[in-house]
């Protein structure tokens, strides 16, 4: 295990929060709005360049896997399943009219009005769920948005319930053929089919003793 470099010399503290946030791993326009600045004009570039910068992100990274670096790492691992889990991208659209066409079997066509979701993707992307929209389809014609995806919300669920242990295995109790309790851990269907095998074979094992073999 390599010994954490020497603290360098003090920086403005915005400077040094983007350090910290590049040392977890943050790309560098993230990391910048996360110490308070717009990475619009540029700052992260120029920080992203700055030798004193990289001097608190190589001194960040040095510290390794202290209990104050797992934290914080694991405090942006459930911030950003979080947004994914229960953001919600209606909030930044309004239900419009518009006129839609509609191709009928026979070939013709008939215009009709609809609503239809129309989303502010200037909120989105200046709001924690921009990160959250993973894929686009423009239309190749009109240039129009006709398609995105967003991550997976019940897949980030699962994986917050993991990650603060809130998957608890049920437990049930079976009869052996003694009567005793035999506890079993119901993880899956074929655990439980298995363990209900075992007990059955037992009290066959048990019963063919007691009339010998017959």
């Amino acid at each position: 295990m390599n010994a954490a470099l020497q603290q360098p010399r003090d920086i403005a503290s915005n400077r040094k929060a983007y350090a910290f946030e590049r040392s977890l791993g943050i790309p560098e326009r993230e990391a910048c709005r996360r110490a308070g600045a717009n990475p619009e004009n540029g700052i992260a570039t120029k920080w992203e360049r700055n030798r004193q910068v990289q001097a608190w992100i190589a001194y960040y990274r040095s510290l390794g896997q202290t209990e104050e670096m797992l934290a914080a790492k694991r405090a942006r691992i459930d911030e950003r399943l979080s947004v994914a889990a229960f953001g919600n991208i209606f909030d930044f659209a309004e239900m419009v009219e518009r006129v839609v066409t509609v191709v009928r079997k026979d070939g013709s066509h008939e215009e009709v009005r609809a609503k239809a979701p129309l989303i502010d993707w200037d909120a989105v992307k200046s709001s924690p769920l921009a990160p959250i929209i993973s894929a686009f389809k423009f239309d190749k014609d009109t240039g129009e948005l006709i398609h995105f995806e967003r991550d997976d919300a019940l897949q980030a669920l699962n994986q917050l319930r993991d990650m603060h242990g809130l998957k608890a295995a049920s437990k049930s109790e079976l009869s052996g053929p003694n009567g005793g309790p035999i506890e079993v851990n119901e993880i899956t269907d074929v655990d439980r089919a298995r363990a209900l095998m075992e007990v059955m074979n037992a009290a066959k094992d048990s019963g063919a003793r007691k009339t010998g073999g017959r």
